[in-house]
């Protein structure tokens, strides 16, 4: 059985600089912006995972999942994703995966599709992180 997490949270804004903080600690190449929602799992005033919902047009692109290293394999990522689900649901939500956490995300209710399926702006966006090199898959969350 699963430790129990608490559940996530709207990062206030308040938040955002000890936010910043955990993504250069554990995430250097991720950027959080004001603008996206951040939720965070948090216990005892520490940040244990993070992900961000970057409003694109009227989808939503799941970026920046993160997780302390000592929390990792502990389940605590698919409870975030399970917190988010109420979110997910409000409108089309994509995420593109690295390619060695597909099945994460299946777990998730995301599902591989073309990337000729996903709307102009995220197919625009995620051609061009392949073209940087970026191991990725598109995938889009089907409610459950």
């Amino acid at each position: 059985m699963l430790p129990p997490f608490p559940n996530a949270e709207l990062v206030p804004s308040l938040w955002f600089p000890l936010v910043k903080k955990f993504y250069q600690a554990h995430y250097p190449s991720g950027k959080p912006n004001k603008a996206d929602p951040i939720w965070a799992i948090k216990e005892n005033g520490a940040i244990l995972a993070v992900a961000r919902l970057k409003q694109i047009d009227n989808h939503q692109l799941l970026t920046g999942m993160v997780t302390t290293p000592n929390k990792r394999n502990t389940g605590i990522g698919q409870h975030l994703l399970s917190n988010l689900q109420p979110i997910l649901k409000q409108k089309s939500s994509y995420c593109f995966a690295l390619d060695h956490l597909t099945h994460f995300y299946q777990r998730a209710h995301f599902q591989v599709i073309n990337e000729n399926d996903l709307p102009d702006t995220l197919r625009t966006r995620f051609r061009s992180y392949r073209s940087q090199g970026r191991n990725i898959t598109p995938m889009q969350y089907f409610s459950p």
